[in-house]
């Protein structure tokens, strides 16, 4: 099969979700053609020992032969496939990850979180238009935190946490009940961890504060659903979407909130607790929401490297 060297690809085998897209670049921007996402819950589908359950193992490799069938046109020197958080907790992630690249035919990166937060903020600032300006960026994923100060493509300060949405659902609401004090102890555990690196961000400016990635993403959805807002994020109706999710009780009942997909449910406990926690801890008044992440920044990086670097 012929391969469109326009055509760049990444994969991003996250916490919760298995992601891909495929852009085209041309005339110095890319635009994205195709995208994949396969909900794996890989990170609660760790066990004791550190290995892969079963089904959980059978949905992750399910996820990747549907993906090889997306990147099949794409050349692989112009594929990135990176694994994060969940697939840096596996015992046996040698076994998993020889696996799952025999699979696509293609090598699988397990990188660091110091990796993320770069390709996080390349993203953002690569799709992002206003220049030379100081942005603090929030990206909650499935197992881990990014927190980012950085001006366009320079990063100033960066933590990546031991916290995300799946994360903190199975460890406070892991029995899909919702109630106020399970979302204050989950909202002390952020609290303590965001303490431990507050030193780091303590006495910085910014102008904009970015967020990214399913947990945001999908708070902004169910607020503007709802009619409590629209574009931005704040206090008051994060206050309310926690409040409207804590009245529903358990999980079973998230459905009845507007805007909030299903396959969302589980795992939205955990993100608002850790949302709320960063937002309280970093003063912040309003979140703005960004389409770019990550795997917008692998695009923007691997074009750069073949010598036609592109911009969304």
């Amino acid at each position: 099969m012929l391969t469109d060297h326009t055509l760049f690809a990444a994969a991003d085998l996250g916490s919760n979700s298995f992601h891909m897209i495929v852009a085209r670049c041309t005339g110095g921007r890319f635009t994205v053609i195709d995208r994949a996402r396969t909900v794996v819950r890989l990170a609660a589908g760790i066990d004791k020992r550190g290995g892969l359950e079963p089904e959980t193992r059978q949905r992750a490799l399910e996820a990747l032969r549907q993906f090889r069938i997306h990147l099949l046109k794409v050349p692989p020197s112009n594929v990135r496939v990176v694994g994060t958080s969940g697939v840096r907790r596996l015992d046996d992630q040698g076994s998993f990850v020889t696996e799952a690249s025999e699979i696509l035919g293609l090598p699988i990166e397990i990188i660091t979180g110091e990796e993320e937060a770069r390709l996080i903020n390349l993203g953002v600032a690569g799709t992002g238009k206003d220049e030379g300006v100081v942005r603090l960026i929030v990206d909650i994923g499935g197992g881990s935190t990014e927190i980012i100060v950085a001006r366009d493509r320079t990063i100033l300060v960066a933590e990546s946490l031991p916290m995300g949405c799946v994360v903190f659902s199975n460890l406070f609401f892991r029995n899909g009940k919702i109630t106020p004090l399970l979302f204050a102890e989950a909202q002390k555990a952020a609290d303590n961890t965001l303490k431990a690196v507050w030193d780091r961000f303590s006495g910085m400016t910014w102008h904009d504060v970015i967020g990214t990635s399913g947990t945001i993403k999908t708070t902004r959805k169910v607020i503007t659903s709802q009619g409590w807002g629209d574009k931005e994020i704040t206090m008051d109706t994060l206050d309310k979407v926690i409040g409207a999710m804590i009245n529903t009780e358990s999980v079973d009942k998230l459905h009845s909130l507007k805007g909030l997909p299903q396959d969302r449910a589980s795992v939205f406990p955990g993100g608002l607790a850790i949302l709320r926690s960063v937002m309280r801890r970093f003063s912040i008044k309003s979140v703005k929401v960004s389409k770019a992440a990550m795997r917008e920044g692998i695009i923007l990086d691997l074009s750069r490297d073949s010598g036609f670097p592109c911009n969304a």
